[in-house]
């Protein structure tokens, strides 16, 4: 197995509106072959592409016209993206208050 920890390197075919896959059957259907499909997933700050079998933590499914191996993988810290700001634990009346207006809307 091979862990890059980088940015995915291709470019990312999604489905008709721009949205990840919901199958591999969709990815399938629309003409890629397994080894073209890329299953998206995500735990705790990481986003991983890697091989079309994974289901825990899935985000969707991208393709791209490069094929792979079926053991590489490629990992995206996604806490580097956020605002210094944005780092520092939430109290838990800021927690409840974001609870609160995601109920609300």
């Amino acid at each position: 197995m091979t862990n890059h920890n980088e940015d995915f390197p291709f470019e990312e075919i999604r489905d008709e509106n721009e949205d990840y896959f919901d199958s591999v059957a969709e990815c399938t259907h629309a003409g890629y072959s397994k080894n073209q499909i890329w299953s998206v997933t995500e735990n705790e700050d990481t986003i991983t592409y890697g091989p079309w079998r994974h289901w825990v933590n899935l985000l969707g499914y991208v393709c791209t016209k490069e094929r792979h191996d079926n053991e590489t993988y490629y990992n995206y810290d996604t806490s580097q993206d956020r605002e210094p700001e944005d780092q520092a634990e939430l109290t838990d009346r800021e927690v409840e208050l974001l609870m609160i207006g995601a109920i609300m809307n």
